[in-house]
């Protein structure tokens, strides 16, 4: 479109976006290498503090209870039935599996004492209970 006084028609603006794709690729190289992953499955959980805490690693199975009291054996969500029998038919094929009770802190009590009393009744004997490691203080 030619401008009313006679001259050159005007350009659109546009964004030479070329060296915007080089710094786009190295913000996904630096995300990609700072990312961290979670060890534990995606079930979110806050560990309550003890100061008697210790660091342990065995190989383990784990049964959740979430802050809305509800029971995860693996990533798999149950019943206290289902806890029950997938408890037994791991003890079955596992005698000495070790059994990790990872409860949040904001769970009932209630929950996480019958949790405790379901794996013990179908014969988990080695039932761990983690909690948070912090250091402690020095005096």
């Amino acid at each position: 479109m030619a401008s009313a006084f006679g001259g050159r028609p005007r350009r659109r603006p546009t964004i030479n976006i070329t060296s915007l794709i080089d710094v786009m690729f190295l913000l996904l190289i630096f995300f990609m290498v700072s990312s961290t992953f979670r060890e534990h499955l995606g079930i979110d959980v806050t560990l309550p503090h003890a100061e008697s805490a210790v660091e342990q690693t065995v190989e383990t199975h784990e049964i959740t209870v979430s802050v809305e009291g509800e029971f995860f054996f693996g990533e798999q969500r149950v019943d206290e039935t289902g806890l029950r029998e997938s408890i037994v038919m791991l003890l079955r094929d596992e005698p000495d599996a070790v059994l990790v009770l990872r409860a949040d802190e904001g769970a009932s009590f209630g929950r996480v004492v019958r949790a405790i009393d379901i794996a013990r009744s179908a014969g988990g004997a080695r039932l761990v209970i983690p909690t948070r490691y912090e250091d402690a203080p020095t005096p």
